[in-house]
């Protein structure tokens, strides 16, 4: 099972799936919309979610290199300022 789906209980409701979703992929630095995180949330309540769909995949897949490098400027900067 992948990281993003830890905590993750059918059980819960939709909102409770969604949040775990959210704070998931803000831990493991994943971009994803509130509204996306519904979605997967719905079809995870459902039984229709498991790794490879496509849905998910769009989340677990997702590059953004500028995104990155500016995030590493940035915590670099931060190191210097704070030594």
């Amino acid at each position: 099972m992948h990281a993003f789906l830890a905590g993750v209980d059918r059980s819960d409701t939709k909102n409770q799936i969604r949040a775990t979703f959210l704070a998931n992929a803000m831990h493991l630095g994943l971009e994803l919309s509130p509204s996306r995180a519904s979605r997967l949330a719905d079809k995870y309540k459902r039984g229709r979610l498991d790794q490879y769909d496509p849905e998910l995949m769009r989340v677990l897949d997702y590059s953004d290199p500028t995104g990155e490098v500016a995030t590493s400027n940035v915590m670099d900067e931060m190191c210097l300022v704070s030594a």
